[in-house]
């Protein structure tokens, strides 16, 4: 081969070489450059062109600075290579065509020709875009967690392995009294009052990875102790290695001391709740003795008995040795013995006046009397049939119904007397009045049963003698005939002889023609003293409605057609009593009209007042007689009907107290009368 070959193939050689290098050189994802020792742009590969946006050609010849924000800096960064051979991660901001900022880092060397003399610098530049925003976000993360720990109430701390501190927060700071570069370098153990027990957590967390609750005392700079809950786990690198502990400590000293108040409560409890099931025990006891003292004190109306049989269950719940009921004598003034238990009878006094010896003075002030320590007198002496002794404590209590003392009741005790003792024996004795004053009415309604019948038969004749009989009523009748219908039901529901039976069911029925009568007669009583009625705003058309479908059937009877001609609202401020108005004129009409006849019921409107209407076509009421129908126990001649003659009264007087007024008319289409009744509207 001649020398002219081997010159061209070694030409082709190297161009094969600076293509292949070339080709290296455009493949590159990096920006590269070269510039001679003046810093002018000497070639740029393809990468340069795109993130810069200007040509080759534009680039080529130009001052490298002149395509950075900080154009001396990147200048600089020419002259530290030139002079150090080598520069890394040289970080400058690139501005491209369109002025966008790229961030890049530029490593750098010289290189030089055949001789080795620098011809220039050769630099790479790598677009750090996404490693700045990383790295924004990763300092952002950071100054976020740290906040975190910096706001945390609670005190934590990093140590090594080897325990010593190497981070801490501002509340560990706080706690402790001391800067935190006086602590990181420093022993973890050495700020507790057990510094063995401290070291002992930071190995046990390293052998464990994670204590919890782990409980020390703190000792602050000033010397103050708190007791702190650690939360401990380890920490580890990168790869996984073990670096040290992580710390949470809680400052216990509010908790400890909740709780230890949350011991002594409890401790409390206990008792407390041990006390008070001691006292629901005897409560239950009480509760039990009290009802069978009840049942004993209701189980006769024989007053004797019911005293005696009381009297004995009083002493045996309570443990008393002796007791006396002294009964009151209104006429005499004086309490008189009714009932004893365990009393010597030549010891026993048989009555005192009232204010005399110990029943008398409580009778006298109607307040319970205790007496203590009792001397040893002969007077005092307890018989129990098989020996005697003094009691030390004496309570005498007034036996009170109403405000009307009915008597007195002794008894004596061996012992002081408790507070619920007397509490207890205070409420029997409440009972005690109750059942006396039932024993004596019923002993007062049999009196009184017979002169009722002799009055009742007189006291049509004369208005001196109703005016007596309804005083009668209003002293108590109705409540003892209402006793004699328990009792006389209680031993009906209990009598097995036949002929006893038929007795008693005529003093039943004898009874509840009382009854009745009393009650009508009271009702009209109770509202001739009645002042004024609580209202309520209602549609007395319906009240008149509901009463015409009471009487429906009693109609239907007799025959008769009720028409009822109110068809609207009428709305007006009215007692619920307001129907037994309603009820007596509809039942009249019905009761004193010929079979077959009709019945008009209307409301007309006679502002500012309703006006209620029942018209029938009966016999009519005479003119003289007009006057006297709304009259108690005035009457004319019904056609042998009976009646009370105060149906009609207590409707007026129930509708005066509605501030209206009643009145009776002929009825204008023939025989018959119009009953009418005004009520205010509402």
């Amino acid at each position: 081969m001649t020398k002219m070959s081997q010159l061209e193939d070694h030409i082709k050689e190297l161009e094969e070489i600076q293509r292949y290098n070339r080709g290296l050189i455009e493949a590159s994802i990096d920006p590269m450059l070269t510039t001679d020792t003046d810093g002018i742009i000497t070639d740029v590969n393809e990468q340069m062109v795109n993130i810069t946006g200007h040509s080759r050609k534009r680039l080529i010849g130009t001052p490298f600075k002149e395509y950075f924000t900080d154009p001396e800096e990147a200048y600089e960064g020419i002259k530290e290579t030139l002079a150090e051979k080598m520069v890394r991660d040289y970080e400058l901001t690139l501005i491209s065509q369109t002025g966008k900022q790229i961030p890049v880092s530029y490593n750098a060397t010289v290189f030089t020709d055949a001789e080795g003399n620098v011809k220039g610098v050769f630099a790479v530049a790598r677009d750090i875009t996404e490693y700045k925003k990383m790295e924004q976000e990763i300092k952002e993360s950071q100054r976020y967690n740290r906040g975190l720990i910096e706001s945390s109430i609670d005190a934590m701390l990093t140590t090594d392995t080897d325990g010593i501190i190497t981070d801490v927060n501002e509340q560990m700071i706080r706690i402790t009294g001391r800067l935190r570069e006086q602590l990181i370098g420093t022993p973890f153990k050495e700020y507790f009052t057990n510094p063995e027990v401290a070291y002992e957590g930071i190995i046990k967390t390293l052998s464990e990875k994670m204590v919890r609750d782990y409980e020390l005392t703190l000792v602050s700079r000033a010397g103050k102790e708190f007791p702190v809950s650690y939360n401990a786990t380890v920490f580890t690198d990168a790869s996984g290695y073990v670096k040290g502990v992580f710390a949470v400590a809680r400052d216990m000293t509010e908790h400890k001391r909740l709780e230890k108040e949350l011991k002594s409560y409890t401790e409390n409890l206990e008792v407390k709740v041990n006390e008070r099931t001691e006292e629901l025990k005897i409560q239950q006891e009480r509760e039990s003795s009290y009802n069978q003292i009840l049942t004993t004190l209701n189980a006769s109306i024989d007053l004797s008995i019911m005293l005696k049989n009381g009297l004995n269950e009083i002493v045996q719940h309570l443990n008393a040795p002796f007791g006396v009921i002294y009964l009151y004598d209104i006429e005499e003034n004086v309490l008189k013995t009714a009932a004893t238990h365990a009393v010597k009878k030549e010891l026993l006094t048989a009555q005192f006046e009232v204010g005399e010896g110990i029943p008398g003075e409580a009778a006298l002030e109607r307040k319970t009397l205790i007496i203590k320590d009792i001397p040893q007198d002969e007077r005092y002496h307890i018989d129990f049939g098989v020996m005697e002794a003094n009691p030390k404590t004496i309570m005498s209590i007034p036996i009170v119904f109403r405000k009307n003392l009915l008597g007195t009741i002794v008894i004596g005790f061996l012992t002081d007397v408790s507070e619920d003792t007397q509490q207890f024996l205070q409420r029997i004795v409440s009972q005690f009045g109750i059942a006396i004053n039932n024993a004596q009415s019923y002993d007062m309604v049999q009196n009184m049963a017979q002169e009722l019948q002799e009055y009742s038969g007189q006291l049509e004749k004369s208005n001196q003698l109703k005016d007596l009989f309804t005083d009668i009523l209003r002293h108590d009748l109705l409540n003892p005939a209402g006793l004699v219908r328990g009792f006389t039901d209680v031993l009906l529901s209990k009598e097995i002889d036949e002929k006893n039976k038929e007795l008693l069911k005529k003093v039943h029925n004898n009874n509840e023609k009382l009854i009745d009568l009393i009650e009508t007669a009271s009702k009209f009583a109770k509202l001739e003293s009645t002042e004024e009625l609580e209202f309520e705003r209602n549609d007395i058309g319906i009240i008149f409605k509901n009463v015409v479908d009471n009487f429906a059937q009693l109609a239907e009877d007799k025959e008769m057609t009720i028409e009822f001609l109110a068809d609207g609202e009428y709305f007006a401020n009215v007692n619920p009593i307001i129907e037994d108005v309603f009820s007596n004129l509809l039942s009249n009409a019905i009761k004193y009209s010929p079979k077959g006849s009709r019945i008009i019921l209307d409301i007309q409107d006679a502002d500012p007042d309703w006006r209620i209407s029942v018209t029938d076509f009966g016999f009519g009421i005479a003119d003289e007689d007009k006057t006297k129908l709304f009259q108690r126990f005035k009457r004319v001649d019904k056609k042998g009907i009976k009646g009370t003659g105060l149906g009609l009264a207590i409707g007026k007087r129930i509708v005066e107290l509605h501030g209206g007024d009643v009145g009776i008319e002929n009825n204008p289409e023939g025989q018959g009368s119009v009953f009418w009744v005004t009520i205010e509207k509402a």
